[in-house]
């Protein structure tokens, strides 16, 4: 009988597969090993407890066995504090004076309450002979359980020298350590051994590489079904693909040419995507006048920078990490070169084994089809292949030579409008025409907060950011340097000077480093805007991917909204909640990063809430996330990150995390994205069947006159029933009030008292700022006669700092002002 090519492919990797070793299975449990217990040797910490017993917390050398917390049997343990500036990763090497064949190692982790825990733990060894390390096991925590037990079987395996690297779940997690056990296997233990290595020699055991990836970029320590073996498997696997898509394509009686959904009904066609609002839900609009929402998927190029590793060191020393490398003749376009060292890209690697000549054409025809089969219809962020046509947004980044502050940079140079411009008038001008463009994002998540105000505060006049601060404060306080002195506890005999004084944010008002961040804010948004319109005026601002709740502030959130066609945010949580921060604003809403991973294969998952149990429930994960952010009316699209996974040996930065759709020897996770095939097919409906929220009218805000957050002239007095209120108002006086959340508020009492006629005005940011109402004051009779007035607001939304300024004719004080109170209609 013949055989067809593609069975004998079957048949060969079948017999190849069968010979593939299986490593034994982690476990974690309170049962003790079998076998003797080895205690000798000496440990070392990297870095040295800061918690935890004697002698392990006080000794910064080696520790022996003989009298070590980690060797008691007892409950003393050694801790290691989190804190904004702890290390992730923490290690412990043992050297047990000689070769021993290891039955299992034990380790003990019991935490005091649930903010001490680890994130994974690394298990690294070698014999006294070999020069580099072998991995034992990674073991992921799972469950809650206070008192956790690592159990590594070794498998006979010889070794002298042991490192245990104990990674945090984030920066503030404790970890603790409170045993580790060493159990004999069968055999004698080694020897003639060397000398006990000294610490010196111990800690440069920590800098020795331990293998970690195969040929193909696959973690060694593990295996799984479908893990690739041979060259051939690949190609059978492309056969099989390529047979299941033939047909596959946009399906054009359903979608529009740009994936809009027709059955949502035609808009206006303007030849680009716009934004609108249907039946209250917003939505894009493709060129051809459809409704769409954005699936998307992030980083899809062959070459994004992030699918490649560092070959070597820092020091350029190669990394002993690899089992073998990719040929750097026959597969050159896998290797990269800058000026930091060399990398490698398994993923280029392995599509060049799998698909062969022309493999970058035949790779984009598999990929464009695995997107159209899997729902996607979309390039979210970053790069894309260069054959797809898709709809896509596009990041600009900013400068390199911008003048930078921590994370982000100084939005007051006057330099840098002329630098943004120079850097992004050819992308700009050269995207203006494409329909195919949705919208383009500025910078990523780089907003300011009060750590970067702190940070402006200590630098002197050179910078234009704390002369722009200074420049506030002296109009904010009618150019009355005393009053700024006292209020910054300085004592410049300038403004000039103060800009060249260090400052104290502590002593700066709250609402002062608030409004700050918004004018910041307003500046940067509205010059990038202004940017873009002036080389393209047909495709819509996305905002600058802000992470709510880090590097931001809702301040800095808030002051895009003016100058942003829709919002962007990278979310990497567990439900739509992030929408509940921006929704006051009325402001379509883009989720342009957010994933979930599971901590196998030797990759780990991102964040505690986009940790998952396995491949399929990363899947399950995102069809909650997904369709509770479709269920909003302000949501019009997302992108996920990313279509390949990371390498298990770290991208330039370090991480190394399992988030793409497929893994870096191009296989589609299946039992993932069979999932989000069937939720994108529903979204669009979900979409339009999403119900507003029904609000109620908010309650009144009173605001008592006299709590206000900071102000200029005013005072508090008695009154004579009992109370308190602000008086002496003159001209030039406010008072100023933070955090007043006006959305919904149509009105404003005030309970006032006066003898003469005048204006109280509500303005939001400053004194001098946007006027919402006005009231005008005429005598009550005494300024202990009360009485109420009421006047119209212009509607706002959000929550705003809200300003009290005082006017009158003749230069006089207007009164005194018991609460106002905000209503709605």
């Amino acid at each position: 009988m013949k055989i067809s090519y593609n069975r004998k492919l079957k048949i060969i990797i079948s017999a190849m597969l069968a010979f593939i070793l299986s490593v034994p299975a982690l476990s974690n449990g309170s049962a003790h090993a079998e076998g003797t217990l080895i205690k000798a040797g000496n440990y070392l910490y990297s870095p040295q407890p800061d918690a935890g017993s004697s002698p392990d917390r006080v000794t910064s050398g080696l520790v022996s066995s003989a009298n070590g917390v980690l060797f008691d049997g007892l409950s003393n343990y050694a801790g290691w504090m989190g804190s904004a500036t702890a290390l992730t990763t923490v290690r412990v090497v043992f050297d047990l004076m000689k070769d021993y064949p290891l039955d299992q190692i034990r380790i003990v982790m019991n935490s005091q309450n649930i903010y001490w825990g680890f994130k994974d733990i690394t298990v690294k060894y070698r014999p006294e002979a070999k020069l580099g390390y072998y991995i034992a096991a990674r073991h992921v925590r799972s469950g809650t359980d206070l008192n956790y037990t690592v159990s590594v079987p070794m498998a006979n395996a010889t070794a002298r020298y042991v490192i245990l690297e104990i990674r945090r779940t984030q920066l503030y997690q404790h970890i603790p350590l409170t045993e580790v056990e060493f159990y004999k296997g069968t055999g004698e233990a080694g020897p003639n051994p060397a000398e006990a290595l000294t610490a010196t020699d111990l800690k440069a055991e920590l800098s020795k590489d331990a293998l970690m990836v195969d040929k193909y970029g696959q973690w060694m320590s593990e295996t799984w079904p479908g893990k690739v073996a041979y060259d051939v498997q690949l190609q059978l696997e492309y056969a099989n693909e390529a047979a299941q898509l033939a047909t596959t394509s946009l399906n054009l009686s359903k979608y529009d040419t740009y994936g809009g959904i027709k059955s949502e009904g035609k808009q206006a066609a303007t030849g680009f995507f716009r934004l609108q609002k249907i039946n209250g839900k917003w939505w894009f609009i493709t060129p051809e006048g459809y409704p769409f929402i954005m699936k998307g998927v992030d980083a899809t190029s062959l070459w994004e920078a992030g699918y490649k590793t560092p070959v070597n060191k820092a020091d350029g020393s190669p990394r002993v990490i690899f089992d073998e490398l990719p040929d750097k003749t026959a597969y050159s376009p896998a290797y990269t070169n800058d000026t930091n060292g060399q990398y490698v890209s398994f993923v280029v690697a392995n599509v060049m084994k799998k698909y062969g000549s022309n493999y970058e054409a035949k790779w984009e025809d598999i990929t464009k089809k695995r997107l159209i089969d899997w729902g996607f219809n979309a390039f979210a962020k970053w790069t894309k292949p260069k054959g797809i046509t898709f709809p896509y947004v596009q990041v600009l980044q900013e400068p390199a030579n911008l003048r930078r502050i921590l994370w982000t940079y100084d939005v007051f140079d006057p330099e840098s409008e002329a630098i943004i411009d120079t850097a992004l008038k050819a992308q700009l001008t050269s995207a203006k025409s494409s329909p195919w463009l949705i919208g383009y994002t500025y910078d990523n998540e780089a907003g300011w907060d009060s750590e970067i105000v702190k940070q402006i505060l200590l630098y002197n006049a050179s910078s234009p950011a704390k002369s722009a601060f200074v420049d506030f404060m002296a109009a904010r306080y009618n150019n009355d340097l005393g009053t700024v002195n006292r209020l910054l506890g300085t004592s410049a005999a300038s403004f000039a000077g103060l800009k060249d004084t260090l400052i104290d944010i502590a002593k700066v008002p709250a609402i002062d480093v608030s409004e700050y961040i918004r004018l910041a804010s307003k500046t940067y948004y509205s010059s990038i805007r202004n940017l873009i319109k002036k080389y393209d005026t047909n495709h819509l601002f996305l905002g600058s991917s802000v992470v709510p709740t880090w590097r931001t502030s809702l301040d800095w959130d808030q002051g895009a909204m003016a100058y942003v066609d829709a919002f962007s945010v990278d979310s990497y949580t567990q439900n739509a909640d992030w929408i509940t921060r921006y929704a006051a604003y009325d402001k379509p809403l883009i989720n342009q990063e957010y994933s979930f991973g599971t901590a196998t294969r030797g990759l780990t998952y991102i964040s505690a809430p986009t940790k998952t149990e396995s491949i399929a429930d990363r899947g399950r994960a995102f069809k909650t996330f997904v369709e509770s952010q479709a269920a909003n009316p302000l949501f019009v699209g997302s992108g996920w990150y990313s279509y390949y996974d990371q390498p298990v040996t770290g991208r330039p930065d370090g991480e190394s995390y399992n988030t793409g759709l497929v893994n870096q020897q191009d296989q589609p996770f299946t039992e993932m994205v069979s999932i989000m095939k069937e939720v994108h097919a529903g979204l669009d409906g979900l979409h339009a069947g999403a119900v507003a929220p029904v609000e109620s009218a908010p309650a009144p805000a009173v605001i008592e006159a006299e709590k206000y957050s900071q102000q200029m002239g005013a005072a508090i007095a008695s009154i004579s029933t009992g109370g308190q209120y602000v008086g002496s108002l003159k001209p030039g006086d406010w008072t100023a009030y933070a955090n007043v959340n006006l959305t919904g508020m149509t009105k404003a009492e005030f309970k006032v008292a006066s003898d003469k006629s005048g204006t109280i005005r509500l303005r939001l940011g400053g004194p001098s700022g946007t006027v919402i109402g006005t009231l005008g004051i005429a005598s009550t009779g005494g300024l202990q006669t009360w009485k109420t007035s009421q006047i119209a607001i212009t509607p706002t939304a959000g929550v705003q700092n809200l300003y009290l300024t005082f006017e009158n004719a003749a230069g006089d004080e207007i009164g005194n002002i018991d609460y106002f109170k905000l209503l709605a209609s």
